[in-house]
């Protein structure tokens, strides 16, 4: 029976690690809401199941010496956003402060391979109009209508020729397939051209060193990470929590931060006692959650001369278009990566079928190149974050099932005691890093203002100042979740 069953106090129990704040997870959220509540002097201890920090941000070093980012890659803009109240990309900021080398490229430097039977500037129009299009059709329908069906309604109505429908289909799986992690006909229309947006402009920047520089130095002041922490229980009430660990450890704080993937939570890897409530276990299954992975192809030199850095490889069937990333671009680097999204065959094709997959894709390059020589590479490297058991998957998307306010759901705290943070807690911000950054700064703001672990007469007006984007974001939320509930 635990503990707080049994109704013994901390002081009772030799064995229990207590702290101000008990942070599940040293990903980017995890990390962030440390760094900031250990500037305001409150004591926390992060708990992470891996040997490391960073989570879905891994940057691995490969045999050939050449620096893998195996999950988050770039940051998604730097410019400001008016729906977060920000002047520039939080990610940025912090990149600066760190002073992380960078490099930059346009998200439209896209060449396409052969053949592509049709005109890119005459399909990137089709795309935007399609999407206009379907929020005017989406205005009035039910949100469980997918994008792959307002596609094929476009198509319809726009008579496009079996060719011209070919390019279409394949530029729309190219953009939203890959950006989501999902195929079209499991994400939801309303809701997707409601809350997605990358906000902060058209560039892509990229940490040369490998994105985990930047969780590298989140982490580097926290005192206390503990590693090999895998969580099997989280007991709550309204003075309390208590987390035990596999290894049979007790921690008990008066407030936990969960910051664990959304694929985690999908899985039931966490028993909760008491039982999350109905609302919590609704939202948590009907936010999409899906597979991204990555091929990583070496060569002893670029044999390519393509300077762009998407190349788009044509297919007979346009769902399965062909993405490749140029890291040449941006590191100077003989890699080419390929994207792999949505596709439920993945532990098939990236673990039985490894080598006929890498034959595969040298194929399609030469397909691409035609006037080139492609030779076998020297190194690959698979991920696979569909079988990682702390992640199970990549990030969330906004799925058919989803409503409009199931992200706030997910966010919304516990009996004032148990928090959640994370990309997937982000109500625009869903499946972007930077939406994991903001969604501890919007944690952190409810634990110090909202629960008031810094005294309001300790906040100074440069402090006051500094918060008030997320304070009044903070308050828009309650207001809108207190409307549903009641």
């Amino acid at each position: 029976m635990d503990t707080l069953e049994k109704g013994r106090s901390i002081s009772e129990i030799s064995n229990v690690n207590t702290s101000q704040v008990l942070i599940i997870g040293a990903g980017l959220s995890g990390l962030e809401a440390a760094r900031l509540l250990r500037e305001k002097g409150i004591k926390t201890i992060i708990l992470e199941a891996r040997n490391r920090t960073g989570g879905r941000i891994w940057s691995v070093r490969s045999k050939t010496g050449h620096m893998f980012d195996t999950g988050a890659t770039w940051i998604h803009g730097i410019y400001g956003s008016i729906p977060n109240g920000l002047l520039s990309n939080p990610l940025w900021d912090l990149t600066q402060e760190a002073k992380i080398p960078t490099r930059g490229t346009d998200i439209y430097d896209i060449h396409v391979g052969y053949p592509f039977d049709g005109n890119i500037s005459e399909t990137y129009n089709w795309y935007n109009e399609y999407l206009s299009f379907t929020k005017e059709e989406t205005r009035m329908s039910s949100p469980n209508i997918s994008l792959a069906y307002y596609a094929d309604l476009y198509v319809k109505q726009k008579n496009l020729t079996d060719k011209q429908q070919h390019a279409f289909y394949s530029y729309l799986a190219f953009t939203i397939k890959f950006n989501e992690g999902a195929e079209l006909n499991a994400i939801g229309a309303k809701n997707f051209l409601s809350l997605s947006s990358s906000h902060y402009g058209d560039e892509h920047i990229f940490h040369k060193t490998g994105f985990m520089a930047l969780t590298d130095y989140l982490a580097r002041d926290i005192d206390d990470i503990r590693f090999n922490q895998v969580i099997t229980k989280i007991t709550y009430n309204d003075k309390i929590v208590e987390v035990r660990t596999k290894n049979g450890e007790i921690y008990q704080s008066s407030f936990v931060l969960l910051t664990v993937p959304l694929g985690v939570l999908k899985a039931k890897e966490i028993e909760f006692i008491p039982q999350l409530p109905q609302w919590k276990l609704d939202a948590i299954d009907r936010i999409g959650y899906g597979f991204f992975e990555k091929v990583f192809l070496v060569w002893e030199q670029a044999w390519w001369n393509s300077t762009n850095f998407y190349f788009m490889g044509m297919s007979s069937n346009p769902n399965n278009v062909r993405y490749w990333v140029n890291a040449n671009k941006w590191n100077d680097k003989p890699v080419l990566i390929y994207f792999l999204a949505g596709q439920a065959d993945f532990p098939t094709r990236l673990k039985d079928n490894h080598d006929e997959l890498i034959e595969e894709l040298r194929r399609n390059l030469q397909e691409m190149f035609p006037d080139f020589v492609v030779p076998p590479p020297v190194e690959t490297f698979v991920t696979h974050w569909n079988e990682d058991p702390f992640s199970y998957g990549s990030y969330s998307y906004i799925s058919v099932n989803q409503t409009y306010e199931d992200s706030l759901f997910l966010s919304e705290p516990i009996q004032d005691r148990l928090l959640f943070a994370g990309e997937a807690t982000s109500i625009d911000s869903y499946g972007y890093a930077h939406g994991a950054l903001l969604s501890a700064r919007r944690e952190v703001t409810r634990l110090l203002y909202g629960y008031e672990l810094l005294p309001i007469k300790n906040i100074t007006t440069s402090q006051s100042i500094l918060i008030t984007p997320l304070t009044i974001l903070f308050i828009i939320q309650f207001i809108f979740l207190s409307f549903f509930y009641y």
